[in-house]
Formats: C-alpha cells, structure tokens, sequence
C-alpha cells in the first residue's frame, strides 16, 4: 500500500521529527548560556563601576636593565641581605618594585627578599614594623637588613610626579596627579651601598648668619625634608654648627651653607677656607635676599674659581617661567653628574636664582681650582642689578645682559681631576644660586630632589647614585564619566542580558514549532 506515491517501508524507516528529551536538553543549554552570560556581565559592570580609572601595567613581562653600578654593589656582597617588602600588592606601585627585586635576586645570591602584604598578613606585618620601629600606620615600606644594621625606603621616595597634573592642580583643577617615573633603584642601590659602607660620614650645616631654620617644616621656608634625606638615603650624621665659637669637628666631611643673608665673620671664613684647603667638600646655596649684602663668601668663592656678583637671574623664555624671576632649566652641563639628568631630559626648578659664574683660568693664578657650568637659563635669560621698592629692575650701568646664557650653578674642583673620583686631597664645591631650592616643597618640585642629590654624591665620592637615573611609567587608562559609567551599567545589566534572552527564547519557540 502506498500514501501520497510513498512506499509503507520508506515511511517506516524515517526517524521521527521529535526525539523526546531534547526539549529539556536545550532548555538547559539556554540556562548555562544565561547564567555564563550574567556572571561575565556582573564581572564587567564591578570593574566599570567601583574602578573608572583603568591602568593596565605594560613593564611586566619587560627585562629590566640594571645599570653597570647596581650590578658592581651586588656583586660586593658577601652576606645574606635581607629585603623585608611591606607593600599593598593592589598598589600601582607594586609590580615595579616587585620587578626590580626580583632582578636584584637575580644578580646576587645574597639577596633575600621577604614581601609582605598588610592587608592579606596584617600579623606579620605589625611583627616586622614593631621589628624596624615602624610605625603601626606607617605605609608602603622595603627595608634592607644588613650585618644588624638597616636602611628604610618609603613609597614616597620611589616616585617622581607630573609636574604638568601638579601646576593643573595648583591652579585649581581636580585632576589626578599621576606618576612619571620610578626611583626604585637608585633609592634601593644607595641604600645597599649605604649598608656596605658601614661608617656614617659627619655633615654639618652652619647657623648665626639669618638662615631659614634647617629643622623647618615650612613650604618654602625650612631644610627639614633636605634633611632627611641626607640622614636617609644618604646615611649621613647631620648637626648645626657655629663657627664663631667652635671650629669644625675633624670627621667632617661635608659642610652645608644654605642661605645666609648676613655677614660672616673673619674667623668663620678662615675656618671654611682651612676645610677646604685640607680637602674639604662645601655646597654652598645662595640667597636672592642677600644680593646687596656682602657675606663675605663671596671673596671666599672667588679664590675657589666662583664668582657670585650682585645680580638676580630671570628667564625671557615664557614656556620656562612659571611666576616672577623663577627659571625651569633643562639647560644642563656637561659635569658628570649632570648626566643622568641630561639622559633623562630633566628640568630643575630654581624660584629666585642669583647670577653664579665660573672664573676665566686664565684670571686665576696657577695651581688653582676649575669651575664648571652645571645649570643655565636658556639663550633668552637675562639678568638684574637693581632692586627698587623690593622689585629687581634693569640696570645696564651695572652691567645687566639680555637674551644671553646666564649661568645659576656651578661645580669646582682643586687638585684632582674634573668630575671623576677623587682622593680625599682633592677640594670640592658645589655653589647653587638659590636657597629655595633645598626648601621643603620646592625640592620635590621638578628634578630637584634628584639634582641636589647628586651633588651631595659627587662631593661625596658617591658614584652609586651618579649613573642610575629614574624609569619613566607609562600608563593607559580609560577615563569614565558617571554619565558614562551609569550608561555602560544599564547596558551590561540591560541590554545585554536581555538580548541574549531574547535569542534563547527565539530558538527555543522555533524549535517548539
């Protein structure tokens, strides 16, 4: 019997249009598909919501390089040094840290490094911060333990800050201030060298002559963060002295003048001149407040190859001023020590620079100290003579210049070779010609904590901290607004969702019809 002209055995072999429990089967695909879907959106929505900020760290799986003088100190080691990281892992800061230790573990055997995470081992850490004599809220710290002795980096000491996001924010806007760069391992490598040295050089600072108070925590007005990080990351006993009454201690290696703005006497000046006759290393900053008051050591310097005359440096290049008579710098010397920040082409900020001049040599006898450049206006600086009602004006019967390189820094060395290491017979000089500039504040200001600590190293036979200049930090991020935000939170939980149920339930009712 045939139906429709189809055999009977033709209909029989034909599998049936319907197999049961596939219905349930596909039911149940539709809801895995669902809950997947849902689970990746919340996911997303969190990140969208509670982090509007997005920095995505590209250094990760980078090499670092480590510089010729990191890997000469880690190769000195001849004890375990132990590293104690006390850092929040969810800190940006972290995986830079992290890297570089772990390079450090690399090249020495020696290094031991122990992280700690406050938040996930809150017990231990209280354990090793009362072990340190932290403080129970002191923040991100990586301490290096040496044959018993120890040297702390804080977090705030491995970053360098936009200082476009600082002027924006000064002048009133809300934006974040982000990092520019990572100081890690030239605080990391000072502070083994500091460890290896063992002994702790005496510096000392002057006081009678009107100088702003060094223990001052005043922004623009004190040496107090100056001080630290001599004490710190320079591992430096530091004292005031007066040497009206008292000459300078026999250990003392480096003498510190910043700001005098009254005379000193005979007796102090015969002292300074014997420091440095007998190898003695000066850093000496000028005040724009005394440039009609004669110190005194400004006869002093001109023995020694500088000359400090009476004048106040400007800048005419507007793109290097930020107000007044400041100067932004990225005009640097060729002094050695100058170069990890011409490498890096960084800008030092002088708010209120004096005139400094390195003598002609052949004004000099023979046999006496070279000076060199080592900060500069740009071609369009100038200079002034003149102060009227408290204000610097031009005075070309005084000898101001116009649109000419004015020099603000100056280097000096005697009876050694220029800018490379030398004996304790060779005397040093570091003239700066502005006191601010080691002011609380300005100092972190631009390059210049890094460029007075460099002059602090080449006083001091200090090359750790001469070549290793900091890692710029590049960050992408994805900047929401909460309108953005709300949108992009309807549409993962709306939209989404929604059309991935709406596609369910299509080929669920096709397949049912």
């Amino acid at each position: 019997m045939e139906m429709n002209g189809m055999p009977n055995h033709a209909m029989q072999s034909q599998p049936p249009s319907f197999v049961p429990g596939r219905k349930w089967r596909v039911g149940f695909s539709v809801l895995i598909s669902l809950i997947a879907a849902v689970a990746v959106v919340v996911m997303v929505n969190y990140l969208a919501v509670n982090r509007k900020v997005w920095r995505f760290d590209l250094t990760r799986g980078q090499s670092i390089q480590l510089s010729p003088l990191t890997l000469a100190t880690l190769a000195s080691l001849t004890n375990d040094l132990h590293v104690s990281v006390l850092f929040n892992r969810e800190s940006t800061l972290y995986p830079h840290v992290d890297s570089l230790l772990r390079e450090y573990e690399g090249r020495s055997p020696h290094v031991v490094v122990q992280r700690i995470d406050p938040e996930r081992n809150p017990s231990l850490a209280r354990l090793k911060k009362g072990e340190f004599k932290l403080g129970s809220k002191s923040g991100d710290v990586v301490v290096f333990e040496l044959n018993g002795r120890t040297r702390i980096v804080p977090v705030e000491d491995l970053s360098i800050y936009s200082q476009e996001d600082i002027q924006a924010r000064m002048n009133g806007g809300h934006n974040e201030i982000r990092r520019a760069a990572f100081t890690g391992e030239v605080r990391f490598t000072s502070a083994i060298a500091a460890l290896l040295d063992g002994t702790r050089q005496r510096a000392v600072y002057l006081v009678g002559h009107g100088e702003a108070p060094w223990d001052g925590e005043t922004t623009g007005a004190g040496y107090a963060e100056f001080d630290r990080m001599l004490r710190g990351e320079k591992n430096l006993m530091v004292e005031g002295w007066n040497l009206a009454t008292n000459d300078l201690p026999a250990d003392t290696q480096l003498v510190l003048i910043s700001g005098p703005r009254a005379a000193f006497l005979p007796v102090e000046l015969g002292r300074i001149e014997a420091f440095l006759r007998r190898g003695g290393r000066l850093l000496v900053a000028m005040s724009y407040e005394a440039v009609q008051v004669r110190t005194g050591l400004e006869e002093l310097l001109a023995r020694w190859a500088v000359a400090c005359p009476p004048m106040i440096a400007g800048e005419g290049n507007k793109d290097l001023v930020r107000a007044g008579f400041d100067v932004l710098s990225k005009s640097l010397g060729s002094h050695p020590l100058m170069a990890p920040l011409r490498r890096d082409g960084a800008t030092v900020y002088f708010p209120f620079p004096r005139v400094i001049v390195p003598m002609e040599p052949r004004s000099l006898p023979a046999g006496a100290a070279r000076a060199e450049v080592l900060v500069t206006t740009s071609d369009q600086g100038f200079t002034r003579s003149e102060i009227r009602n408290g204000s610097p004006v031009f005075s070309a019967e005084a000898g101001d210049r116009r649109d000419q390189v004015i020099p603000i820094a100056v280097a000096a060395e005697k009876d050694g070779v220029l800018g490379v290491t030398a004996g304790r017979g060779a005397a040093r000089l570091v003239v700066l010609g502005d006191s601010m500039l080691l002011t609380n504040g300005v100092l972190d200001s631009d390059a210049n904590r890094d460029f007075a600590g460099f002059c602090v190293s080449w006083l001091l036979d200090r090359p750790q901290s001469l070549a290793i200049g900091p890692r710029p930090l590049k960050e992408w991020r994805l900047n929401l607004s909460r309108r953005q935000v709300n949108l992009m939170q309807w549409s993962l939980l709306g939209a989404l969702p929604g059309g991935v149920l709406l596609l369910g339930l299509l080929v669920w009712s096709r397949r049912r019809a």
